[in-house]
């Protein structure tokens, strides 16, 4: 059954495919909002994604899988195809009032973007957080790229004040080069930053996510100094990483894509992914001694809260190479 399908779909005409950059906004009915999240591994016990999909098209994005799931499993289908869940608030209204949360964390963004360009238009995060701001004691997070979280911040500051509140801030790199190819349409560093300072003097707790760090691309010792000197600069509280993590849906973009762009990197990637989801061991030991020094050396906490991968659903396995997957439909 192709579930996708069933949705009522918005398919823009060709002219206004245009000025949409070719994205398909899906409206999306939503039954839950609020997704518990039963690993032990992970900071949080419960999720919130109010869109699904993400326009910002990153290459590396671990959540591509999530469309596999409506039958779409061209890896592009997931920033160009963007489901709307348009009653997010009033589901998640009703389900705070019967589910007994408690002290619990919230993660808001843990798949896609919470503040990726669909919010201007549908604002269904800003829809939620006027839901959690009629609240108090809560334990609250929210994961983005994107500068526009400062139109929030009267809300977010209400929220900070009756419960625990933090903002986390993906930033991988500060070369902008590089950041326009691995991320193609997120906001630049500087935005990110501009706006993880404003929120810090509004006294919100931010943080810097370097995830993930990707092999040969940006885990050169010195660029991550750079990163961790200015998360300081904009006084972040901590910065967190974790080693790039590949499911086959995944896969599907980012071998193909490093081909392409680094074949000197070609080789390295299909040892490290050819067999696995996962850097080898050796590597992340490796990396978490860097870490470690560069973030002492610049007052902030080593302790890693962020040291699981990303809650999927189990796959089958298989072997995804790059000469297996440079001629398969999906290769771009």
């Amino acid at each position: 059954m192709n579930t996708a399908a069933t949705l009522p779909l918005y398919s823009p005409p060709p002219d206004e495919l245009d000025a949409t950059r070719g994205v398909e906004f899906i409206e999306m009915p939503v039954r839950q909002i609020l997704n518990r999240c039963d690993s032990p591994r992970m900071p949080f016990r419960w999720t919130i994604n109010p869109y699904r999909g993400c326009e910002f098209g990153c290459v590396y994005c671990y959540a591509r899988y999530t469309h596999d799931f409506l039958e779409l499993r061209d890896p592009m289908d997931f920033e160009r195809k963007i489901f709307v869940k348009r009653m997010a608030a009033e589901v998640l209204s009703r389900t705070l009032s019967r589910t007994p949360i408690g002290t619990d964390a919230i993660a808001i963004g843990t798949a896609t973007d919470p503040y990726q360009p669909a919010e201007r238009k549908y604002g269904l995060t800003r829809s939620m957080l006027e839901v959690f701001a009629q609240l108090q004691g809560l334990d609250l997070s929210i994961t983005t790229k994107s500068s526009l979280i400062v139109r929030d911040l009267e809300l977010l500051r209400k929220i900070n004040r009756r419960s625990k509140l933090s903002v986390n801030f993906s930033l991988i790199t500060l070369d902008r080069k590089l950041q326009r190819i691995l991320e193609p349409r997120a906001p630049r560093p500087g935005l990110r930053l501009r706006a993880m300072f404003e929120l810090a003097r509004a006294g919100i707790r931010c943080n810097v996510l370097m995830m993930p760090m990707i092999p040969g691309l940006t885990d050169d010792p010195a660029a991550i100094e750079n990163v961790i000197r200015a998360a300081r600069r904009a006084n972040a509280s901590g910065v967190w990483w974790r080693s790039l993590f590949l499911k086959p849906a995944a896969a599907r973009r980012f071998i193909p894509f490093v081909k392409e762009r680094f074949p000197h990197l070609a080789e390295r990637i299909d040892m490290f992914y050819g067999r696995a989801e996962y850097v080898p061991q050796a590597y992340d030991d490796r990396m978490r001694r860097i870490f470690d020094r560069i973030r002492e050396r610049h007052g902030f906490p080593i302790h890693d809260r962020y040291i699981a991968q990303p809650p999927v659903a189990p796959q089958p396995p298989r072997q995804l190479t790059l000469g297996g997957l440079a001629e398969s439909r999906y290769s771009p």
